[in-house]
């Protein structure tokens, strides 16, 4: 897979994801947002879930970004 597929499978700018590197800033800029969210009080179990589910998504972005070709 491209970096151009993998932009468009997590719907991310090719405009921003143009070099492994760009896929490291997304990956920590959207670490910080998922900090945010653990840090606000209210912490439901949907809300849980879907931190967990955001967290997997990033992980899987990680791995596509590292194996894709350019």
């Amino acid at each position: 897979m491209t970096l151009t597929e993998v932009s468009r499978k997590y719907r991310v700018s090719e405009a921003y994801l143009n070099s492994k590197e760009d896929g490291l800033i997304i990956v920590a800029e959207s670490l910080k947002d998922l900090a945010n969210e653990l840090n606000s009080n209210k912490i439901d179990e949907n809300k849980k879930q879907s931190i967990i589910e955001k967290m997997e998504r990033l992980s899987q972005f990680c791995k596509e970004v590292k194996n894709s070709g350019i």
